[in-house]
């Protein structure tokens, strides 16, 4: 099931998000025979977690704007839709659980919210994982001068994945918009890790640099480039970004 002809659009933001999502479902309680709606499914990795959690008798609804990384299955139901255009699939309580990551900057965040939470059934949960705009926090480099360019260069990159400061987080005031839209016992997650340079993160923060290089128009590639090789420096000490996982419940 596909609809709304639009260019590919894959984001690292899954690579960053995916694991906070992998290590919290458990907290969703997804049993077998449940309806899944996840947005910003990407390449599909947590789509076919849920899809084991589900089993035969559940379904998955994968929705993103670049579905060229996913297949439909006898469980999973795909759709093409970018949520600055288009209205998310299914209607009023049509799921048990949505799973959404922020994946692109958002004209009207709440409304894609809202939408999520109208189309959770009674006792429903909505899951959303952020990265948070806590600035970098570099710990050690080789110096001062380096230091600043590896904050520099994470700070561009963040604003290119998520946005300008204040995206990225669906709203500024998530609380209050769970509570007025009928979700009760929100929970907030958040998920940080230390990273060395030539380790896994910080091979990945290099993957996503020459990822993005093309929109990183405010660095140079003098920057860009010993970017890479600090990222491969065991001397470089960083915290990852922090990442958050919301969950929250909807009325009975």
């Amino acid at each position: 099931m596909t609809t709304t002809s639009l260019p590919a659009r894959l984001g690292p933001t899954h690579q960053l998000l995916d694991s906070t999502i992998r290590t919290n479902l458990d907290r969703l309680d997804i049993t077998p025979g449940q309806a899944v709606l996840e947005v910003g499914a990407g390449p599909g990795e947590i789509t076919a977690r849920l899809a084991t959690l589900v089993g035969p008798d559940g379904s998955v609804t994968a929705v993103d704007a670049d579905t060229s990384h996913l297949a439909p299955t006898n469980i999973i139901d795909i759709y093409r839709r970018d949520p600055n255009r288009d209205l998310l699939p299914g209607t009023t309580d049509s799921y048990d659980h949505t799973v959404a990551r922020w994946h692109g900057a958002l004209r009207d965040p709440v409304d894609v919210v809202q939408q999520m939470i109208a189309r959770l059934r009674p006792g429903g949960t909505l899951a959303l994982a952020t990265i948070t705009p806590t600035p970098p926090r570099i710990y050690r480099a080789p110096d001062a001068e380096d230091a600043h360019l590896i904050s520099d260069v994470m700070h561009h990159v963040r604003r290119a994945l998520v946005g300008p400061e204040g995206a990225g987080t669906w709203t500024g005031d998530i609380e209050t918009l769970l509570l007025e839209s009928g979700m009760a016992g929100h929970c907030v997650h958040t998920d940080t890790e230390t990273w060395t340079g030539g380790d896994p993160g910080c091979r990945l923060l290099a993957d996503i640099v020459t990822h993005l290089r093309p929109t990183l128009t405010r660095l140079t590639d003098s920057d860009i480039d010993r970017f890479g090789a600090l990222m491969a420096e065991p001397g470089v000490l960083l915290a990852s970004y922090d990442r958050q996982f919301i969950h929250a419940r909807k009325a009975a």
